[in-house]
């Protein structure tokens, strides 16, 4: 086997790797996706105030107004 022949099959081995590794990250980050989404469509949020009330509220620095008694 010559020199270029042993640095072409080096090559092929770790484009083959790279391959199966970006494989397998896709996969893995699939399935993260897929339990973030179940996890969010899971899960319910109870808000105290109307949405232009909330707004209003971050827009002000989030800060409460004092109630008077």
């Amino acid at each position: 086997m010559s020199h270029d022949d042993d640095k072409v099959r080096k090559e092929a081995i770790r484009q083959h790797f790279l391959a199966r590794q970006d494989a397998r990250r896709a996969a893995m980050v699939a399935e993260w996706e897929d339990n973030i989404r179940e996890q969010i469509e899971g899960s319910s949020v109870e808000t105290r105030m109307t949405i232009e009330d909330g707004l209003a509220f971050l827009r002000a620095g989030g800060e409460r107004k004092s109630r008077a008694h």
